[in-house]
């Protein structure tokens, strides 16, 4: 291949962003047609020459300093990739060291022609481990890519084991050698210590889901992507995306404030939303539920109480409502409102349910609701023969319980759970985590979404009950202002941008001001942008 220079192709970064724009995701199938289309139009070893440029661009670019290189490189193509980037990076005057866990004569093909290309280039490889990387240079993680399915060897272990203690910035290709590129936990039989936990990821030719949700997001650190000039993310024709990827964008500083609302608005302009929870002595579930839509731009929120102490809340705009006696469901606009149910409800919600199940427009459930649900068959086919949509909004705790598994479970397979999970309920799921699944039921015919948004602010108390409030009001406002269409889509739409705006918000939070309360979270969030 030419020798090129390290700033010959561009490069893409992908960062958080409050765009609503999705890009598709391809698990390791999607992948590998993706893959296969394209070595059939190209000329031999091309598109690993390809990824072996990129790699090393992405190098330079991130350890411009560093006098020597470490890439530890596996027996498939991934290794390939890696070895294709040795080449480069000692042409262009980089110190490099590669660790080859395999014999050479038994790589795949691509792989061969790459390794002679490195040792043509005067790369020293050998199966030995480094001695010490300093801060300044580079690893580089090229073990195994999309292909592997169960826990690292031995051998592999002691490369994943250097990775995880050298002071060195490590770029992982592809995805780290250990994570599962579909789900995002570690491969079968894995655990945290049997991954690389990589500064940097350079994702080749397609965008991989395990990179976004579950543990990817910790293992990946920041993710660059670079199609290989084959605009794979384009090519719709090749391969269908298994899922999408929400809130990412490819520049950065491309967000941009909401457009502000109309100037004739008025409050019914942005809808209505009842809250219907908080029973004796959890009432501030409730409350910060209610708050939650109030600062998310509904235009009026009644707060439906199932305590019979509840104290009025400190915020005037709230209505509160008693619900006591079965007659006093009357006093809530169910009919036309976006309602979320469950919110610090306890056992007091079971008796609300079926009321609410059969006379809401548009029915968040969150919480209690949920755990009655998974306890009530009776509920759950109530809320599958619903002529309307309706957002669930399960923690994997309470979508394993629906599920009738484990958490460990869920977590294994969050796209597949969720996915799941929305097939039996015949509602819109939202799976919440880290990386967060919006799912539709399979006959809807619209793919999974992971909200590229949150952060471990988001782990405290209460802040699932300002999710639900979000959702509400968002629905509440999408709903004012449609004019037709899918109702299934708009709720799809609706519970991926709350999700999206709940995670900003955390994402904002400024580190100096310490802990961020669900209190906090609900007063920072904003209108459905326009």
């Amino acid at each position: 291949m030419p020798t090129l220079s390290p700033s010959s192709v561009a490069l893409t970064r992908l960062h958080a962003s409050t765009l609503p724009r999705r890009l598709p995701l391809h698990g390791v199938a999607g992948s590998r047609q993706i893959e296969q289309a394209w070595m059939q139009q190209l000329p031999p070893h091309a598109l690993m020459q390809r990824a072996g440029l990129a790699i090393a661009r992405l190098a330079c670019a991130l350890a411009p300093h560093a006098q020597r290189i470490w890439i530890a490189c596996g027996p498939g193509n991934n290794g390939g990739d890696g070895l294709q980037a040795a080449a480069l990076l000692q042409a262009w005057g980089r110190q490099v060291e590669v660790t080859l866990l395999a014999d050479p004569l038994r790589l795949p093909e691509d792989a061969r022609a790459a390794h002679a290309e490195a040792v043509a280039a005067g790369v020293p490889i050998s199966t030995a481990l480094p001695t010490a990387l300093r801060a300044h240079d580079l690893a580089i993680d090229a073990l195994l890519g999309i292909g592997a399915s169960r826990a690292p060897s031995a051998t592999l272990q002691a490369c994943i084991d250097a990775l995880h203690a050298t002071p060195a910035p490590v770029l992982a290709i592809d995805l780290p050698t250990g994570l599962d590129a579909d789900s995002g936990d570690w491969l079968q039989g894995g655990s945290a210590r049997q991954c690389v936990h990589a500064d940097h990821t350079l994702s080749l030719l397609s965008l991989k889901p395990g990179l976004f949700t579950g543990h990817g997001r910790d293992a990946a650190g920041m993710v660059w992507w670079d199609d290989l000039g084959t605009a794979a993310l384009q090519a719709h024709g090749a391969c269908q995306a298994g899922a999408w990827l929400q809130g990412a964008a490819l520049q950065p500083g491309t967000a941009t404030l909401p457009a502000p609302p109309p100037h004739a608005s008025h409050k019914g302009s942005f809808g209505d939303v009842c809250i219907v929870g908080g029973a004796a002595g959890m009432e501030g579930a409730a409350v910060l539920a209610a708050r939650a839509a109030l600062h998310a731009g509904a235009g009026r929120v009644y707060l439906g109480s199932l305590s019979a102490h509840a104290t009025q809340p400190t915020d005037a705009e709230l209505m509160q409502r008693s619900l006591q006696h079965d007659s006093d469901l009357a006093s809530l606009p169910l009919a036309s409102a976006s309602v979320a149910a469950g919110c610090g409800g306890g056992t007091a919600i079971i008796r609300w349910l079926p009321a609410l199940l059969q006379h809401s427009a548009r029915l968040v459930l969150d919480a209690d609701a949920l755990n009655a649900i998974a306890a009530d068959t009776s509920l759950a086919e109530r809320l599958r023969l619903r002529e309307q949509p309706t957002i669930v909004t399960p923690h994997p705790l309470e979508a394993a319980r629906l599920l009738g598994c484990t958490v460990a479970e869920v977590q294994q397979q969050r796209l597949q759970s969720a996915c799941r999970l929305a097939d039996r309920l015949q509602a819109m799921l939202v799976l919440k985590g880290s990386g967060s699944v919006v799912a539709a039921p399979s006959d809807q015919g619209i793919a999974p979404v992971i909200v590229h948004a949150g952060n471990a602010r988001l782990a405290t108390a209460g802040t699932g009950d300002v999710l639900a409030g979000c959702i509400a009001a968002f629905w509440a406002q999408a709903q004012a202002r449609q004019a037709g269409g899918s109702a299934w889509q708009l709720a799809f739409d609706t519970a991926c941008a709350a999700v999206q705006a709940h995670g900003h918000a955390a994402e904002q939070w400024p580190a100096e001001r310490g802990t961020l309360t669900a209190g906090q979270l609900a007063a920072a969030l904003q209108r459905l942008p326009g």
